[in-house]
């Protein structure tokens, strides 16, 4: 099968107006992955589920486990599989990234089902990448087994303290490990936290343990005394800094310790613009550890995304919670402007026009034989039966 052929029927089976015979043929009649993005567009036919239900290839049925396209109650349907790999998967969810959207989460009581599932791999794997109840995380965190508890732990993203203090004294180390990590803190005394950072045999390890060390007034001060400027950008990224430090830090002498400050979450737009910063388009940022606590916090979340620093709205980029206001291409632009964008430079550019269910029917087929367009345009709502039909037979589907 010709790069072309494939990449087309691989749009295809994406393409959220594509009616349920041509899925159903490819579901049937092709191989590999492709069969796995019938279940990635949006909304999937019952019809479709129904055979993949049933199907006696695991990796199609761990394909409809996955799909980001599939609602939680047509994955829930794969919960009492017979094989715990296709369960794992169930539990796991869909992984979604690259798209503004959130995966479907599982019914309520069907998380409830795997916390007990008899595998400990399905247990482990439950919430990877779609919420579950409290109460299941609560489940979790009890599990006999400690990989089960050190999963939990790094999967309940809004895990209050309550919940993961206890098991900062667990038996197991890793799971200790795991809480204190959770927890966003360094464990030990200050001497431990100074003997820690001292033996940090680089500058991001001395940086990283500092920032997440728990911090009294006198540790700041020890690490602060220190000199060091990997310990100082460490403090700039700890929540726990006294203000009195933040003050001090945000007229430090090194650029990366005063970016530092100037991304702490608790600034206010004239005290971080009054911090002497700078980011070129092309720097990359590492995101501190409170940005994955907080991406559920809506206030927060929307205070960074309407920053005046591009680092703070960046930071905002990877919430999947954003509201769609904040996120949203212009709705209203004209089917003649997504024309003359599909034209553009730039072939991400013309991918997404030809998704665009505006784009002319003529431009999108004209798409559909550029060999840099051939998938997007496959993929695009517009595209008529007719074009297709011919899709399946050219890429060996009867």
């Amino acid at each position: 099968m010709k790069r072309a052929d494939l990449e087309r029927l691989d749009g295809l089976a994406r393409n959220p107006a594509a009616p349920e015979s041509v899925l159903l043929r490819i579901l049937t009649g092709a191989e590999g992955p492709v069969r796995g993005s019938v279940f990635e567009r949006d909304g999937v036919p019952e019809s479709v589920c129904a055979v993949a239900v049933s199907h006696p290839d695991r990796e199609v049925r761990a394909c409809l486990a996955v799909g980001r396209g599939a609602s939680g109650a047509q994955r829930a349907r794969l919960a009492a599989d017979p094989d715990p790999w296709v369960r794992s998967r169930v539990a796991a969810g869909p992984e979604v990234h690259g798209r503004w959207r959130k995966a479907d989460p599982l019914p309520d009581e069907v998380c409830a089902a795997l916390a007990r599932d008899e595998d400990r791999q399905v247990r482990a794997w439950l919430g990877m990448f779609v919420p579950v109840p409290e109460e299941v995380w609560a489940l979790l965190l009890a599990d006999p087994e400690a990989k089960v508890r050190e999963s939990a732990l790094y999967h309940w993203r809004r895990a209050p303290v309550e919940a993961v203090r206890p098991l900062l004294d667990d038996p197991d180390p890793a799971v200790r490990r795991a809480a204190a990590h959770v927890a966003g803190v360094v464990l030990g005394s200050p001497a431990e936290i100074l003997e820690q950072v001292a033996a940090a045999d680089s500058g991001w390890g001395r940086r990283g343990t500092v920032a997440g060390a728990l911090l009294t007034d006198e540790l700041a001060d020890r690490l602060y005394a220190t000199g060091d400027e990997d310990v100082r950008a460490g403090l700039a990224a700890n929540r726990g800094l006294p203000d009195r430090l933040v003050t001090v830090l945000a007229s430090d002498a090194s650029p990366a310790v005063r970016l530092a400050v100037s991304l702490r979450p608790e600034l206010t737009e004239e005290r971080r613009a009054a911090v002497d910063w700078h980011v070129g388009p092309e720097d990359r940022i590492l995101p501190p550890a409170w940005v994955a606590q907080s991406l559920t916090d809506s206030v927060l979340m929307r205070a960074c995304a309407e920053s005046a620093h591009p680092g703070m709205r960046r930071f905002a980029a990877y919430s999947p919670h954003l509201p769609g206001d904040l996120v949203a291409r212009d709705p209203e632009a004209p089917a003649e402007l997504i024309e003359r964008l599909s034209h553009d430079p730039s072939v991400g550019v013309r991918c997404v026009m030809a998704r665009d269910a505006r784009l002319p029917v003529g431009r999108l087929l004209e798409l559909l034989d550029e060999p840099e367009t051939v998938g997007a345009a496959a993929e695009g709502p517009a595209l008529p039966l007719t074009a297709m039909e011919a899709i399946l037979p050219a890429a060996g589907i009867p």
